[in-house]
C-alpha cells in the first residue's frame, strides 16, 4: 500500500512540485512575518511597553494567519485529485468559516502538544491521530472542530504505522532544518533554517497523506454507509 500511495503522490506532483514547493515557502513568510516584528526575534529584550506591544500585536496576527496551512492542505488535495491550482486558494479558510477553520487548527495544535508534554510517543501517534482533519474540513466544511477531528482519528485507527512510514523520507532534511536551528545562536538564521526545511518538504508530505485520505475516506464511507 506505502508503495502505491507513493507512485500515485509522484504522479499527482509530475511537474508541479517546484511550484508547489515555491508556494509552500511564500505561504510560510506570509505566516511567519508576523512573528518577524517581534524584536526579541533580532535578539532585542522588551525595554518598554511599545516593543511589547508590538510583540504581542505580531503574535495576535501570527495566529490569525495560521488557516493558511489550511489553504495549503486544501490545495494539495486539489492537486491528488487533478484539479487546476492557484496560489489565492490558501486564502479560502479566510473567506468561509474563518472562525471555524481557526478554531481547528488552534484545538489540533492544543492536542498534540498536550499529548507531546504527557509523553512524546503518545504525541506522535495524536499528530497522525489528526493528519486527516483539514482534508475533512474541506469536504464537510459543516463539521464542527472536534467533529472533524473526531472523524480524522477514526479514520486514521489502524493506520498509525502506515502513516509513520509516509514522512520516513522526509524526516533528515526536517530534521537537518531543526539541528540547525538549535546549533546556531542567531535566532534569524534558525528560524530560517528551520522555515527552508519545512517548506521543502511540506509539499510531499501533505500530498502523500492526501493520498491516503483518498483511499482511507472511501473505505471508511463504505464502511458506515453500508445497508442494515
Amino acid at each position: 500500500m506505502i508503495q502505491t500511495w507513493t507512485e500515485r503522490t509522484h504522479e499527482a506532483l509530475k511537474g508541479k512540485t517546484g511550484k508547489l514547493i515555491g508556494w509552500s515557502f511564500a505561504m510560510a513568510i506570509l505566516v511567519e512575518v508576523w512573528l518577524m516584528i517581534d524584536p526579541t526575534y533580532y535578539g532585542i529584550q522588551h525595554s518598554s511597553t511599545i516593543l511589547m506591544m508590538i510583540s504581542v500585536v505580531g503574535l495576535i496576527l501570527y495566529v490569525m494567519s495560521l488557516p493558511m496551512y489550511i489553504g495549503y492542505s486544501w490545495i494539495i488535495l486539489d492537486t491528488v485529485r487533478n484539479k487546476k491550482l492557484h496560489f489565492q486558494d490558501v486564502f479560502k479558510p479566510f473567506r468561509k468559516n474563518y472562525r471555524l477553520n481557526l478554531a481547528t487548527f488552534l484545538l489540533v495544535v492544543l492536542f498534540q502538544l498536550l499529548w507531546g508534554l504527557l509523553l512524546i510517543v503518545p504525541g506522535i501517534i495524536k499528530y497522525f491521530s489528526y493528519a486527516f482533519t483539514f482534508f475533512i474540513l474541506r469536504d464537510e466544511p459543516h463539521l464542527s472542530p472536534t467533529e472533524a477531528i473526531t472523524k480524522s482519528r477514526g479514520m486514521m485507527r489502524g493506520q498509525k504505522w502506515e502513516a509513520f512510514k509516509l514522512i520516513l523520507p522526509m524526516i533528515p532534511v526536517f530534521l537537518t532544518g531543526f539541528t540547525l536551528s538549535i546549533v546556531f545562536k542567531l535566532p534569524i538564521l534558525s528560524s530560517w533554517s528551520l522555515l527552508v526545511a519545512t517548506s521543502l518538504v511540506r509539499p510531499l508530505v501533505v500530498a502523500r497523506f492526501a493520498v491516503m485520505y483518498e483511499d482511507t475516506r472511501r473505505a471508511y464511507d463504505e464502511q458506515w454507509n453500508k445497508p442494515a
